[in-house]
């Protein structure tokens, strides 16, 4: 009896776990992408898996992908540069500490292990902070990983489980029976027939659902980032520091949203974010953004001043309305999505491969799957 065969679109790291999982299934798999392996918004990644973005259901995912990922580190052949850093939030004012501490207090509830800091605790622990701070909280379960290396350790898994690779190759056309259920998907190097497809395709995620007819309310979100030269470890005790503000820019809406977010990579790069702004498919990095991220980091880290920018560059994150990913089956039978992860794709990447696997393979899920379904925006039209 022949496999059943799933075509993947987005070689991004969403698409590479879901080809991954569902080619270790024991499935046929086709992964494409309309470039190459990771070169949109998994390659303009900081590495932060981040553990603590609510509402609840994301810290779920995440807590349950970071698990995956302790699997992975011994599954695939390449160092995935795992480093369980932990991070810190500061706050500058008295009322954003304030509000830290409520959001560590509905963390604690779920079971997250965060903790508030004073001000002496936090430049105790991170000496380089300016001292007009006013406290921070700490987040010791959060890590640090390469995503380039990480979607190219997936896809090379997927390939030994037998999974093809096609780059270069942009979907035009989703066939779709009589009886709503997938024929085949249509490509610039010709049709390839299919049992499943798998929707991995990022911020243009929205197009690719249009071709089968569906709406999927998933937009782009810019965002801008800085790499510095590398510089030394001890320059960060902590390797990822945000200010307490960039919660709330999680949350902008049509304004372009800057907040400090500092990482020091394993090589000793520091990578300063970070903005978030509604521009469509624009991924000019805007002058004025960069100045402003670099003034807000430098506001928290002077020690900063005078390094070597290397470059920078502009990514489009995939923005679903309610900031909950989508990982779901559609009305039209064989059509499946994994997209609208925002920022914390990379955190979310093998919990999401894993379980597209499972609702394809009919296998009762790790977690529940209504709070993810496309049902949820429009059951009318979705499902």
């Amino acid at each position: 009896m022949a496999k059943k065969h799933a075509v993947i679109i987005g070689g991004g790291i969403i698409g590479a776990s879901c080809a991954y999982y569902l080619a270790k299934s024991g499935l046929s798999v086709t992964l494409m992408d309309k470039g190459g392996l990771c070169t949109e918004a998994s390659k303009a990644s900081q590495g932060h898996l981040f553990l603590w973005e609510l509402p609840p259901v994301n810290v779920i995912l995440a807590r349950e992908s970071k698990k995956l990922y302790m699997q992975l580190i011994d599954e695939l052949d390449v160092d995935l540069e795992f480093r369980p850093t932990g991070s810190m939030s500061i706050a500058e004012t008295p009322e954003s500490l304030v509000s830290l501490a409520q959001t560590c207090e509905q963390l604690q509830a779920i079971g997250v292990d965060c903790e508030v800091l004073d001000r002496a605790t936090v430049l105790r622990r991170e000496p380089n902070l300016s001292t007009h701070i006013t406290g921070g909280a700490s987040f010791p379960e959060d890590a640090q990983l390469n995503p380039l290396i990480v979607t190219i350790g997936l896809v090379e898994g997927a390939r030994k489980w037998g999974a093809t690779i096609r780059l270069n190759t942009e979907v035009i056309g989703i066939q779709i029976d009589n009886s709503q259920t997938i024929k085949a998907v249509e490509t610039n190097n010709g049709t390839i027939q299919t049992d499943y497809v798998v929707n991995a395709a990022g911020a243009w995620s929205g197009m690719i659902a249009d071709m089968a007819n569906l709406h999927l309310p998933v937009m782009p979100r810019k965002g801008i980032l800085m790499v510095l030269d590398q510089v030394p470890q001890d320059v960060m005790n902590c390797k990822i520091i945000m200010a307490s503000g960039y919660l709330d820019s999680l949350k902008s809406g049509n304004k372009t949203a800057v907040a400090a977010n500092i990482q020091q990579t394993r090589g000793g790069n520091v990578l300063l974010g970070s903005s978030r702004a509604f521009a469509g498919f624009d991924k000019v990095v805007n002058p004025e953004v960069i100045s402003e991220m670099a003034r807000r980091c430098l506001r928290f880290f002077p020690c900063l001043k005078g390094m070597q920018v290397i470059r920078s560059w502009a990514g489009l994150r995939p923005y679903s309305p309610d900031m909950i990913p989508i990982i779901s089956d559609t009305k039209v039978k064989g059509f499946y999505v994994a997209s609208g992860h925002e920022g914390v794709g990379i955190t979310m990447a093998p919990i999401t491969g894993l379980l597209i696997s499972q609702l394809i393979n009919n296998q009762t899920p790790l977690l529940p799957l209504e709070p993810l379904s496309i049902n949820r925006f429009d059951p009318e039209i979705s499902a």
